[in-house]
């Protein structure tokens, strides 16, 4: 038998897309999550062992050891994979502890961190002369009178660490229209004790936002690479792709190729580019350091981005591939996409047409769906209905 993938979280469309593509390439993937109700991914035929794991967001050096107890217990010594920030974060922060048991990307001490903490992906831009928007990282001891004054508007506060962000404010980031909006929300934001940025906005609609993903090699090489153009996103403006045509653009491969070159980074990764409708300058948003939501269109588009870092690690190398043409695939989230078409609808952001247009332009691959494997649709559909039932019992509560 192969050796395993030991794949960190399975309560979203990541890992799910992740172990289709370990699974149906005969790779062993024990999936670890800390709530088997709302882990749909488990529910895939191509998990080999599900693994009741600590809570990360409770417990994070108890997962740690965890991982160091299981890797002890596996006759095979398995690659370790991250299907979100905090697990990704995770493996950098207990390197040490892990690599004894564990195969996973090598890279330098810290870098992570920099990388998916949004304050140092805006230092590290600044020390590297990455194309970045005009930001200002904002703490006790900031003059923000003085940033309220530079800043162009509309601008956004976005948070250096998400989750604490979201308990204060009930959002991932804020939308700012005015002088006074920012310090109000500054104000605010200082007094709960979080760390924030000002951020300028590259103007543009959704479909201005592209993505570059890439894997490079243990020897730093970039041997595969592949871009694609986002059309709808949910939340709308700024949030996930529902809807994500697979394009090729030499620009923002360049641009992308530039950027990781001067960070120094090893592995798979992801990076978040917004386009400015005038001088085409592509700006870097945000780099994910875990595997991607974007999983089966990479499939479709033949660069399997978990299996090529799968075999790498190994020390089997896949040839390289650099996806230079267009191909008819788009990713597909029905559910987020259907909820995220409403509100451009609403907000006259989209009509009718230029909503069903680019749908009906691609073949899709979609986020749950698949017919190898249906369960998870199932599984995710419990979830929606059990959302929706709560919604309806606190909404008659209120009456």
């Amino acid at each position: 038998m192969p050796p395993p993938v030991v794949m960190l979280g399975a309560n979203f469309y990541t890992a799910l897309g992740a172990i289709r593509t370990l699974g149906r390439r005969g790779v062993p993937v024990y999936a670890l999550d800390y709530h088997f109700p709302t882990a749909y991914a488990l529910s895939s035929r191509y998990v080999t062992r599900k693994i009741l794991c600590p809570d990360i967001n409770k417990d994070e050096e108890g997962l740690a050891g965890f991982l160091v107890e299981l890797g002890r217990s596996l006759e095979q010594k398995p690659v370790l994979m991250a299907t979100a920030d905090s697990y990704a974060l995770l493996i950098s922060r207990y390197a040490d502890r892990l690599a004894p048991y564990y195969i996973f990307p090598e890279n330098r001490s810290g870098l992570l961190e920099e990388v998916i903490d949004k304050k140092g992906l805006a230092l590290l831009a600044g020390e590297h002369s990455l194309p970045f928007p005009q930001t200002f990282v904002v703490d006790q001891n900031s003059d923000i009178d003085s940033i309220a004054d530079r800043i162009p508007y509309p601008c956004i506060i976005k948070p250096a660490l998400s989750h604490k962000f979201v308990r204060v404010f009930r959002q991932k980031c804020l939308y700012v229209n005015s002088r006074e909006e920012l310090l109000a929300n500054l104000e605010t934001a200082l007094d709960s004790r979080l760390e924030v940025m000002v951020q300028e906005i590259i103007p543009g609609f959704d479909d201005r936002m592209y993505v570059f993903d890439f894997y490079i090699n243990r020897q730093g090489r970039v041997t595969h690479t592949f871009t694609a153009q986002k059309l709808r996103q949910f939340p709308i403006n700024f949030g996930s792709s529902t809807l994500t045509r697979q394009a090729y653009d030499r620009d923002l491969v360049e641009t992308g190729l530039e950027c990781i070159r001067k960070i120094g980074y090893r592995g798979y990764g992801e990076i978040e580019f917004k386009q400015h409708p005038h001088s085409g300058k592509f700006y870097l948003i945000e780099i994910n350091a875990r595997l991607s939501t974007l999983n089966i269109l990479f499939d479709k588009c033949g660069v399997e981005f978990a299996y090529i870092m799968y075999r790498d690690l190994l020390g089997d190398p896949l040839p390289d591939f650099h996806l230079a043409e267009n191909r008819p695939w788009a990713f597909w989230h029905a559910y987020e996409d259907l909820i995220s078409s409403a509100a451009y609808l609403k907000q006259g952001q989209l009509t009718a047409g230029e909503i069903v247009r680019p749908w009906l332009a691609h073949r899709k691959a979609h986020a749950i769906w698949a017919g190898d494997d249906i369960k998870p649709l199932f599984s995710f559909g419990r979830l929606i209905a059990g959302k929706i039932a709560g919604r309806l019992r606190r909404a008659v509560t209120r009456r």
